[in-house]
């Protein structure tokens, strides 16, 4: 049941990250034609900035769940499937240990922010908003490195 609803607000993320990639594109086209005819986008440096934070944290979730994400395997395939699940059991570790820590720095990092009241230089927008984005963003990737750590250790077992 949890993990079929982190799959599920990981699939809404990689939505919301599309949509979010999909608007860079068109405001930074925008901005390019009217840069040209001297009336460029004001502020769009900046929200393409926090656009790209939306992106990659929405995505990852989804990345990592669905094996999207580029794998430096050519050593490793040539293993037998049981070393291949110790690889993949101290990369997901590892894995977890990182994202864990650099969620909770996010959330600190955003709390510390919204304490200062800092906002974007040009548009006056807070900047905590999308700190604590990104950070939910990294929660449900570490979520999800869980669930795979979860079935290779189930494999080790089986295997």
């Amino acid at each position: 049941m949890i993990t079929r609803t982190f799959d599920w607000i990981s699939r809404k993320m990689m939505l919301v990250a599309g949509f979010f990639l999909v608007s860079m594109m068109f405001l930074t086209c925008v901005d390019v034609a009217g840069r040209m005819f001297r009336h460029p986008v004001f502020g769009s440096y900046e929200l393409i900035s926090f656009m790209a934070a939306v992106v990659v944290a929405g995505a990852l979730p989804d990345a990592h769940s669905e094996r999207r994400h580029i794998g430096v395997e050519i050593v490793v395939n040539k293993l037998s499937p049981k070393i291949q699940n110790v690889f993949e059991l101290v990369t997901n570790v590892l894995s977890l240990a990182l994202f864990s820590i650099v969620t909770w720095r996010m959330i600190v990092y955003g709390l510390n922010m919204k304490k200062s009241g800092e906002v974007s230089m040009n548009l006056n927008l807070p900047e905590y908003i999308v700190i604590f984005i990104v950070g939910f963003g990294f929660l449900v990737f570490c979520a999800s490195i869980i669930k795979t750590l979860v079935s290779t250790v189930q494999n080790l077992r089986e295997g």
